[in-house]
Order: C-alpha cells, then structure tokens, then sequence
C-alpha cells in the first residue's frame, strides 16, 4: 500500500542542516497495524507528517498505492488527506463550541457532502467507540478518554484508507489507554482500515501487527511478532 524509499528530512539550524530522517526506507501493507516507537526526538513525529502530507521530505519517496506523492501540487496534495488520511493526535483538537456529534461531522462538512448521511454516518462511528449516549454533549462535558473517542470517531467518519496516530494515548491513565487502544485494534480488524502508530507505550506497541524502532533518524524493524 505504501512504499517509503530514501526519505530524508533536514532543517537549517545556525548556518547548518539538523538532520532529522536519514534514508528511511520500508513499507505498509494494506490494513496493517503498525507501530512506531523510539525516544523523543528520533524523528518519529516528522515521519508521521511525511506520511500524512503535510510536510515535504528534503529527499526521498513516499509512494501512496503506487503513486508518488511529492510529485504532486499542494492542492492535489490536501485532497489526497482530505480523501485518503485520517489523523488522530495526543492532543485531541476538538471544537469546543461543537457537541461530539457535530465534531464527528466536521470532515465531511468541508467536503461539502450531504448533511443527512453525514449526520447518520457520523452517529453510526460514535456509536461504534461507545458514545452513543453522548451525541449533543459538548468536549468540555465529556472525560479524556471520551474525547479522545471522539477524536477517533471523527478520523473515520470519511473512510480514509490510512489512520496516522501520534501518541493517541499519550495523556490518558492506564486503564483508559488500554481501552482506547483496543478500540483502535477493533476498528482496524473489523473495518480493514490501514492504521500507523507512533507510541512511548511499549505495552501497546507489542500489541501491533508490526513495530519499527527509530533510533537517531533511522530505523529498525524487529521479525514480526504475535499481538
């Protein structure tokens, strides 16, 4: 599905280039779960965005289902996220003056689709993650880990081919991580949807299909493991 070949990123710093990624290279298989783990400052969160888009590499390819992204304009490139990716983040960026169902709803509203089967496919994922019950609360009325729910929720509403996650669990308390990352594990069985993971929590990394280490801006990647 995905084709990561050479990529480097680099940014000037006093006069110099700070190199973040250093020709990383592996793939993604179709409806993967895949972890990214590493210590601070690897380059974990720069490959994420790579991955997504939203930034481009200094050298290097990302093929996305046999098509080189960096090939393309910025506009192509935000209607490749708007229509491919779904991001979850530590951090869940919810509107607050939005309930968790008009939250959901957001993605699709920018793409201008139809409000009557956004609203119900919007509900259907809230339902999914277990928040049925909370459909016209607003964040603030909700705890951590039901925004973050949410947030997911919200990822998934346009059906995107691939979910990138950067520390999803990284501010919940151990019983609401477990519960959150096994709602991802769910949805990506159940649904098929591709999902990349960069975590600090080794617990759930081993729970993935596949985990890839990140070690001063490359990587390495163990054998496969049983989750």
């Amino acid at each position: 599905m995905i084709q990561v070949i050479d990529l480097c990123r680099s940014f000037p710093m006093a006069g110099k280039h700070l190199d973040i990624l250093k020709s990383v290279s592996f793939e993604i298989s179709k409806g993967e779960m895949l972890a990214i783990v590493g210590a601070s400052g690897v380059g974990k969160s720069t490959l994420l965005t790579l991955l997504g888009a939203l930034d481009r590499p200094s050298s290097g390819k990302i093929l996305f289902e046999g098509v080189d992204l960096f090939s393309q304009s910025d506009i192509e490139l935000a209607k490749f996220r708007n229509h491919k990716i779904g991001f979850i983040f530590q951090f869940h960026h919810l509107l607050h003056d939005f309930t968790a169902l008009e939250n959901v709803m957001m993605p699709g509203q920018i793409r201008r689709m139809s409000h009557k089967k956004l609203k119900a496919a919007a509900a259907d994922l809230l339902d999914a993650v277990g928040l049925s019950h909370r459909l016209h609360h607003k964040p603030g009325e909700l705890s951590g880990g039901e925004q973050q729910r949410v947030a997911i929720a919200r990822a998934l509403v346009l059906e995107p081919r691939l979910i990138l996650a950067d520390e999803p669990t990284g501010n919940l308390d151990t019983h609401t991580s477990d519960e959150v990352f096994g709602l991802l594990k769910t949805l990506n069985e159940q649904r098929g949807t591709t999902f990349v993971l960069v975590t600090h929590n080794e617990k759930l990394s081993n729970q993935a299909d596949r985990r890839m280490k990140m070690v001063d801006g490359t990587i390495f990647i163990p054998p496969s493991h049983s989750a």
